[in-house]
Formats: structure tokens, sequence, C-alpha cells
């Protein structure tokens, strides 16, 4: 019974020691610590902007997709190509009931959990729009 208690209040010790000792090392003499600047990098420019959210690599014709998707699945929202408020509250309630994170957004396991291919999506969005552009 006597080595069960002493093992954990050795790890206890221990464990109280190395605090002690980082605290100490860190603080010497009431000193203010300060941090090192990181190190500058350049920024990389692009001709092209980089689209960065799920809302922005999609198109009117895309979200329509979605929007039906998420209609013909019990969650109500207007089909009017536009990734508004209605359809990301349809999209968290959607993916509240799948069990995934309930973002709005339309991700890729959100794609596929609604019967839509991702790359199909993503890509005819960014595809249309740069044809679009010319």
């Amino acid at each position: 019974m006597r080595r069960v208690l002493l093992i954990p209040l050795l790890v206890v010790g221990l464990a109280a020691c190395h605090a002690h000792q980082t605290a100490a090392e860190n603080g010497k003499s009431g000193e203010k610590q300060t941090l090192e600047k990181p190190p500058e990098t350049p920024q990389v420019g692009s001709a092209r902007p980089v689209r960065t959210t799920p809302g922005g690599m999609l198109d009117p014709q895309s979200i329509k997709q979605l929007q039906a998707k998420l209609s013909a699945r019990g969650f109500k929202t207007p089909e009017n190509g536009v990734l508004d408020e209605e359809t990301q509250a349809a999209l968290r309630k959607f993916q509240h009931h799948e069990s995934i994170a309930s973002t709005g957004l339309p991700d890729f396991d959100t794609l596929r959990r609604l019967g839509l291919d991702p790359k199909k999506i993503y890509l005819g969005g960014t595809r249309r729009r740069d044809q679009a552009k010319r």
C-alpha cells in the first residue's frame, strides 16, 4: 500500500521542482522578459488574386446546385445563387444534422455528404468566372 502512494507523490514532487526551476530561470531578479521579433520575410506577389474562402470560389450556378441539394434534403433555402445568410443557416443545420463542424460554409465534406462532387463545384465555378472575365 505504501508503494502505491509514494509513486504519485514522487511524480508530483518532480513536476513541482521543474516548475519552480523554470519560473526562476525566466524571471531572474524581476526583469521583464522580451520576445525576439521574428525574421522579416518578403511578401509574395501574384498577378492573379487567390480565392481563399469556399464562398469566393463558387459562382451562382454552383451555389444554385448546392441550394437545390439542401432543399431536396429538407433544409429549405431559396435557390437564388447567392451564399446568403439563409443558405448559410441551412448549411449549418445540415452540418449539425450530419455531426460535422457547423461552419455554414460549403466545404469538401459537406458537399460530398450532399451528393455533390466538390471538384466539379469549385473548379466549375472558378472556370466559369475566369471565362466570363475574358
